[in-house]
């Protein structure tokens, strides 16, 4: 009788711990639903929230004529693709042009081939006006992105935002200095 409790005893410690392993959630959340959108990509290709949904995504805001931020940030996005596919993660990513009346399809392909950028799950979208991806950044991932009358340079956050299979905005992380690779694929890991 004993031995029968000990064993049975064992065996609910491992269920629970393996439950526990299995209910991993991203830590500190953020919680960001979002609204639907529909742009188009650097193929002239509709890309939208409905086409995003089922799939856990990476989103950053760029523009190709930034002199600062913009490549860092789009190289660290082609370093974290590259770990995301030799992890063998299903993940897609998203960059938003903030200049969009300059950023055509074609510039945007143009800019993200010199990063080496594999189209097969990375759009780069525009197709849209300046007012409306300023409300589009500020409603949906709580960022300001400013384009100044007299400056070509546009203003805009620099942070990578983890976007789950029900569009909703999990976590965000710094885009330009030492991005946390890690962590981003652990959480990515833990979308999946």
């Amino acid at each position: 009788m004993k031995s029968w409790s000990y064993k049975l005893f064992f065996l609910l410690l491992i269920s629970c711990m393996m439950l526990t392993a299995c209910g991993s959630k991203i830590e500190n959340p953020l919680n960001w639903k979002m609204d639907s959108f529909s742009y188009v990509n650097q193929d002239q290709k509709k890309v939208g929230l409905s086409q995003l949904k089922g799939n856990v995504w990476v989103a950053n805001f760029i523009f190709t004529s930034c002199e600062t931020v913009c490549p860092p940030m789009t190289a660290h996005m082609a370093k974290l693709q590259k770990m995301a596919k030799d992890e063998g993660l299903d993940v897609h990513f998203v960059s938003f042009s903030v200049d969009p009346e300059v950023d055509t399809p074609q510039k945007m392909k143009d800019y993200a081939t010199k990063f080496g950028a594999d189209f097969s799950n990375w759009d780069f979208l525009t197709g849209y006006k300046q007012a409306e991806i300023e409300k589009f950044a500020l409603d949906q991932f709580k960022m300001i992105v400013k384009k100044p009358q007299e400056d070509p340079q546009v203003i805009h956050g620099t942070y990578f935002f983890l976007i789950d299979k029900d569009g909703v905005v999990q976590k965000s992380y710094q885009g330009v200095t030492d991005p946390p690779y890690d962590d981003m694929i652990k959480d990515i890991k833990t979308l999946q």
